[in-house]
């Protein structure tokens, strides 16, 4: 699988000056993707971050006296002594990062919008110094900057021991202005409403939820791999500063493309019978795909809780991401009501919800990483064949949007307790009573055709 990922588009509206920044840009989102694949290795849960020679327990008793051991920034090995020592990102990568930055200084040098010159400097000091509070900070400042790129250590979701290291990625991509302020209208509507808390719980109070859509250029590193639709930054293991200046949620139009056009009307076809096909367009199913992406991402930052990572370690991303889902959806009934949508238009997103959840299980062999992501599908699935929300027939499944919704619903409370207080233990208990496998195999001839 290649840790690069490019994509054609359209750049007549862009100036000479803003031609060249791009492209500076996109060379160097190509030099981390060696970075990253240093980083990987399938064959052991915490990838290449940890020696495979240390044991989960060592480390665990060595961050008790060095908590630079657990740091995101980190390699862990062992030294001549067998002992353990963590050596930083920018020492590793001292050399590859320094010509990062240099490309990244040349681009702020050319570009021409303040704010974007701002965090491309900001970006360029912190990738040696393995802090990126500055520039995670300045990057909310440019929402509607007309180039767009992320670079650096971010998501976790390779280290499986502990959830805590990052994995380097990238992309650069160009606003799409129209479609960004339709996605941020609908975005303002589902956060408007007002939403209860468990008592007791740890809620952390994000002030603003900033959005983009963009036409990507370039993937590398983790995000070629996984090929997101959506990310949110500063990311959810830098809530401290969420909470206080906010995030700003990407969408990326040749993903959304690529996987609404691969897999998720694919899936609706074959799942469904003919005349329940004929009920809904491509066009209008396409659009509930991009707005379940919205409301997924701006669900990443509106339930927030400060202990949940520390809680449920390890377990956290299994919940995080199908909690983002079912919620996203469950709010939409507050949309319903103020006519902020109708009726059709959430049919339309939970269909394409469900016909998303193949996507997660099929991909795991090219993608096991999207592991979380695949057993958060099962949960949802189960739900509904449980709740009697999706049943088969001789034509093909059909689906009760009424139980659909009331089991969305009540999935959204179980996983709501876990995240806003759950611990780590009753976390394996709950996900061990879903085999993933097993709930998959209803959909085995979909698969098949999916996956040929």
């Amino acid at each position: 699988m290649s840790s690069i990922k490019k994509f054609r588009i359209p750049t007549e509206e862009l100036s000479q000056s803003e031609k060249k920044v791009l492209k500076k840009l996109t060379k160097a989102a190509e030099l981390l993707a060696p970075l990253y694949v240093k980083q990987k290795d399938p064959k052991y849960p915490g990838a290449a971050f940890y020696s495979s020679n240390i044991t989960k327990e060592e480390i665990e008793r060595e961050a008790k006296k060095n908590p630079a051991v657990l740091s995101p920034y980190t390699f862990v090995e062992k030294n001549n002594k067998d002992e353990l020592e963590s050596i930083p990102f920018s020492t590793k990568f001292q050399k590859e990062l320094k010509s990062i930055a240099i490309l990244l200084r040349d681009a702020a040098r050319l570009s021409e919008d303040k704010n974007f010159q701002a965090y491309l400097k900001a970006r360029a000091e912190d990738l040696l110094e393995d802090n990126y509070d500055k520039s995670n900070t300045l990057w909310l400042k440019t929402q509607e900057s007309k180039i767009g790129c992320v670079i650096g250590p971010f998501d976790r979701y390779l280290d499986k021991l502990f959830f805590q290291k990052r994995a380097y990625m990238a992309w650069v991509g160009v606003l799409d202005e129209q479609l960004t302020r339709e996605m941020n209208t609908f975005k303002n509507a589902f956060l408007a409403a007002e939403r209860k808390y468990l008592p007791g719980s740890k809620r952390a109070k994000v002030p603003e939820v900033k959005i983009r859509v963009e036409d990507s250029a370039v993937f590398s590193g983790l995000i070629a791999d996984f090929l997101f639709v959506g990310n949110n930054l500063p990311s959810s293991a830098d809530l401290y500063l969420i909470k206080k200046h906010g995030t700003l949620l990407t969408l990326f139009k040749p993903t959304i493309r690529w996987r609404f056009s691969t897999w998720i009307y694919p899936t609706f076809q074959s799942l469904f019978s003919k005349d329940f096909q004929q009920r809904y367009t491509k066009e209008e199913l396409e659009k509930a795909f991009v707005q379940t992406n919205v409301l997924h991402e701006s669900c990443h930052s509106l339930m927030r809780y400060d202990d949940a990572v520390s809680r449920l370690q390890e377990f956290f991303p299994y919940f995080d991401e199908i909690y983002a889902d079912v919620f996203g959806l469950k709010g939409c009934g507050t949309l319903l009501l103020k006519d902020a949508i109708s009726e059709r238009d959430l049919e339309a997103m939970i269909l394409v919800s469900i016909c998303h959840t193949l996507y997660f299980y099929g991909s795991l062999k090219e993608r096991p990483n999207l592991d979380p992501y695949a057993v958060g599908s099962a949960i949802l699935l189960d739900f509904l064949l449980k709740g009697k929300a999706l049943q088969k027939n001789r034509g093909g499944w059909r689906i009760d949007f009424h139980r659909a919704y009331m089991t969305v619903s009540q999935l959204s409370s179980v996983l709501e307790y876990y995240m806003a207080l759950g611990q780590k233990e009753e976390a394996r208990s709950f996900l061990k009573k879903f085999d993933t496998k097993k709930i998959f195999s209803n959909f085995t001839p979909q698969l098949a055709i999916l996956t040929k």
